[in-house]
């Protein structure tokens, strides 16, 4: 339950950012933007914590929307929606191994383009943003990201967007890979919730 509360918390984190960024043009913490996207390059890290830097005040921002999404905050309905089309697309995925190839190339690809001093530079968010387009974009269902047209006309928004996207199916992946289930979103709400209040303690 631990693993799969990090990991559903880490895909509610990128839905949360989408949402921002769609809304307001730019995401409130830095930290948990970083969090979220450097997991997409921990692929053989030691354990789940171990992917968010065994540091739960990156995923702080998760956490407490998971908490307030399954208390029904009506606030988050769009995020919750981003949320659940990330879940579902990361069973789609699972079953699509070529896509999952061409993430995995396109993330060794964007490595090259990182520096010391801004590893998250505009060149890698473009590049994960590329990454999304061919591959998520073109699944179903697909992420309709609502928001301010204005905010949503802006290149450099729409490919932290999609960057933030692709960071969340990750996590969804590995939601799925440590035993999460849409049964378990029905019928085991107290328990996330319980163990998402622990993880913020921690």
């Amino acid at each position: 339950m631990k693993n799969q509360t990090i990991a559903l918390a880490a895909v509610y984190q990128s839905a949360l950012m989408a949402h921002e960024l769609a809304n307001s043009g730019a995401v409130r913490d830095t930290k948990s933007w970083e969090v979220s996207i450097n997991s997409l390059y921990k692929i053989d890290a030691s354990s789940t914590e171990d992917i968010f830097n065994n540091d739960m005040s990156g995923l702080a921002l998760g956490l407490g929307t998971l908490i307030k999404s399954f208390n029904k905050d009506s606030h988050y309905i769009n995020v919750i929606k981003y949320t659940i089309t990330l879940l579902s697309l990361a069973g789609k995925l699972q079953q699509r191994p070529e896509m999952m190839d061409i993430i995995a190339k396109g993330l060794n690809e964007s490595k090259v383009l990182q520096h010391n001093d801004d590893p998250l530079n505009q060149a890698v968010i473009g590049k994960l943003a590329q990454i999304y387009s061919k591959t998520i974009s073109q699944m179903q269902p697909r992420v309709i990201v609502a928001g301010q047209p204005f905010h949503l006309k802006d290149p450099g928004t729409t490919e932290k967007i999609r960057a933030i996207l692709l960071a969340g199916i990750r996590a969804a992946v590995l939601w799925r890979q440590v035993g999460g289930t849409q049964l378990q979103l029905l019928f085991k709400r107290k328990a996330y919730i319980d163990e998402a209040k622990s993880l913020l303690q921690a």
